[in-house]
């Protein structure tokens, strides 16, 4: 028994020993490192900024708007015009003259031809001759009209000749009759002086429309010159524009 209780003993670790024995192990805290302090100054972040590729000048254009060119003034409009005009004037001086020649011929001065259609013939084939005269003419001088004034009167006397056989019914006749009738109507008397009439009336109203024609001519010239001189001008300001535009490249 006491063997037994001596061996335990024995075995079992002091109570005192077991304290010696153990290792107290110290743990140390890790501090965090101190942060820097901030600065109450601003920072100063500097940039890297690429250099931009050097493109070429690109060549500047300069635009000059350019006087647009003056449009010829005819005559043909305030000619036919002055030519429609003139056939009052030449049925006024038909009539007096048809008058006459019908007071010589009956021995009675009256005016009762008014009232017919074929009176009117003349003025029309006139009105026809001269406006076409004056539409080719247009701005020529007066020696157009001086040799126009003689195919007016033509137009007017065959024109006015043919129009009455054509309302008596030549058609329908015979040709000696046909002859006849025609030979009749070139000898009519009113026929020939309507003729001559219209040559008269034609040519001196041709001279104030002839008049006119030279002062538009001259007006058109002087438009033409003043654009000319224009022209250059602009034709000189583009180009101070664009040595200027150069020279700043």
């Amino acid at each position: 028994m006491t063997d037994a209780t001596s061996s335990s003993s024995a075995r079992k670790p002091k109570k005192s020993e077991v304290i010696e024995d153990a290792v107290v192990v110290e743990e140390t805290a890790v501090e965090p490192a101190p942060k820097p302090a901030e600065s109450s100054e601003p920072r100063v972040v500097e940039a890297v900024v690429e250099p931009e590729p050097v493109r070429p000048a690109q060549p500047q254009v300069v635009y000059v708007q350019a006087p647009a060119a003056p449009v010829k003034k005819g005559n043909r409009g305030v000619g036919a015009l002055i030519a429609l005009l003139s056939a009052l004037v030449f049925t006024a001086l038909l009539a007096i003259i048809t008058a006459i020649i019908g007071g010589v011929a009956t021995g009675r001065f009256s005016f009762g031809f008014l009232a017919q259609a074929n009176f009117y013939l003349p003025t029309l084939f006139f009105v026809i001759g001269f406006v076409l005269l004056v539409l080719l003419a247009n701005r020529a001088n007066w020696w157009a009209y001086i040799v126009g004034s003689v195919v007016v009167g033509l137009v007017v006397y065959f024109g006015t000749v043919g129009a009455v056989l054509l309302g008596s019914g030549v058609i329908l006749r015979t040709p000696d009759e046909a002859a006849a009738m025609f030979a009749n109507g070139l000898a009519n008397p009113i026929v020939i002086a309507a003729a001559l009439l219209a040559r008269e009336v034609s040519l001196w109203t041709g001279s104030i429309i002839a008049r006119r024609g030279r002062r538009v001519k001259v007006r058109n010239t002087e438009a033409r010159e003043a654009w000319e001189r224009e022209l250059a001008e602009k034709k000189a300001e583009h180009e101070r524009a664009t040595a200027a535009a150069s020279s700043a490249v």
